[in-house]
């Protein structure tokens, strides 16, 4: 018999380890690019906590997953401190490797083209209806229904900031996205066999792709996606605030005697 792994152990193992690694191979920034990257992932990691938490409570209670026998040691608020700790070190992970890969975020005209900015704002609220619907569907939906609903307005919030800057950047949103996804389906797949959680076979489809569930396997690859565009987002909103004030900056210094008739 497999011995069931605890949640610290997990973090020990497979996330700690990969959190020192990738900051140790964190690019050299010069003194503003590198408070910007630390602000941003500081913002998502406490913007990650804020609204994970109600979400995850409420799947634990509903019984959407549970933990193995000895794998947790605290709760709050029916959610296992190692569940806290995961919150946080997704986020950092994500960023991390985002940075590794490294991003553009300057402005460029057309980022705030309405298109891209309305399309996205149409797919993240059809997201919030079908999830829902799939809810109130059958039991069997809850788990994937509710993460659908609970991804589909940050996602719709963040098209209608910066939509044509996402939409023209998605090789870098999705190899990020996919990049520790990957990662993490494969841990995740080892925790479940070895009894670390327990999904429920009431409240989830049944599905899943080598023994891991497709409600994982979105839920990682949602949440990366979240905090990837919440950071490049981030960043490129500085870069227009940049842009924007410099421009100010030259109209105000230019003198009242200069222009058209002034010799």
């Amino acid at each position: 018999m497999i011995p069931t792994l605890t949640y610290l152990q997990f973090h020990l193992v497979f996330t700690l380890p990969l959190v020192a690694a990738l900051w140790y191979l964190t690019p050299e920034y010069d003194r503003v690019r590198r408070r910007r990257a630390t602000v941003g992932i500081t913002v998502l990691v406490a913007i990650a906590y804020a609204y994970t938490t109600p979400w995850i409570s409420y799947m634990i209670r509903r019984g959407a997953w549970s933990y193995g026998e000895g794998a947790v040691f605290v709760r709050a608020l029916s959610i296992p401190l190692g569940e806290y700790l995961f919150f946080g070190i997704q986020t950092v992970i994500a960023g991390f490797v985002l940075h590794r890969i490294g991003f553009d975020p300057a402005f460029r005209e057309g980022d705030f083209d309405r298109r891209p900015r309305v399309a996205g704002v149409l797919v993240g609220l059809s997201m919030v209806a079908g999830g829902l619907w799939l809810v109130s569907l059958d039991d069997a939906f809850l788990y994937l229904g509710g993460l659908i609903a609970w991804v589909g307005p940050v996602l719709a919030l963040q098209w209608s900031v910066g939509g044509g800057y996402l939409a023209r950047t998605p090789r870098v949103w999705l190899t990020v996205t996919l990049v520790p996804a990957v990662y993490f389906w494969i841990v995740d797949r080892i925790a479940i066999g070895m009894g670390t959680w327990v999904l429920s076979t009431e409240l989830t489809t049944g599905v899943a792709v080598l023994g891991l569930p497709i409600e994982e396997m979105l839920f990682f690859a949602s949440a990366n996606l979240m905090t990837v565009n919440g950071l490049v987002l981030f960043e490129w909103v500085l870069d227009w605030n940049d842009r924007r004030t410099a421009v100010e900056g030259s109209i105000a210094t230019v003198p009242d005697d200069v222009g058209p008739g002034n010799d």
